[in-house]
């Protein structure tokens, strides 16, 4: 079923509807469709210049296993499903990923760092989580424009902090 043509227009049609909103990653749920389907993209995208780049990566029915619970770092998150806020969330600093891609083949990635994050956030949506369901600390809930103004150069400083710390 992960050739057919169904499954392969509605990943056609989730890029092309990331790449409309400059988003990195989407969700099936999130155009309405009820599929275990995920994509993420991070290429010279202004609003994730902490991210590394990441090539476009289809991941269906993916699965999550978390290394370890205890080690986890501050992610301000931002989300298209819910227009011009970021707060903050606990995301864990290393996760291997299980899915099939859009070949049909099957993948494990171990995947350590902020691009973890990506991961994470996209495949809660599959489990019905939004980002504003995890944010640990209600007061760290902003506006994208007072997350630039007053937030990004913090926030810019922990992921430093963060990168050093895993090298």
């Amino acid at each position: 079923k992960i050739k057919s043509k169904e499954i392969q227009g509605l990943i056609d049609n989730m890029i092309a509807t990331m790449h409309f909103v400059n988003g990195a990653g989407l969700a099936a749920n999130q155009v309405h469709e009820p599929y275990s389907i995920c994509i993420l993209e991070i290429l010279k995208n202004e609003r994730y210049k902490h991210l590394v780049e990441m090539p476009l990566k289809i991941l269906i029915n993916p699965k999550i296993t978390i290394y370890n619970k205890s080690n986890t770092f501050n992610s301000y998150e931002g989300c298209l499903s819910v227009p011009n806020l970021r707060g903050k969330v606990k995301r864990y600093r290393s996760i291997k990923v299980e899915y099939y891609n859009r070949e049909g083949n099957f993948i494990v990635e171990n995947i350590t760092g902020l691009n973890s994050i990506v991961y994470q956030h996209e495949i809660d949506h599959l489990d019905g989580l939004l980002f504003t369901d995890k944010v640990f600390d209600n007061s760290t809930l902003v506006t994208y424009e007072n997350y630039i103004k007053y937030y990004q150069d913090e926030y810019q400083k922990e992921l430093i902090n963060f990168i050093n710390n895993i090298e």
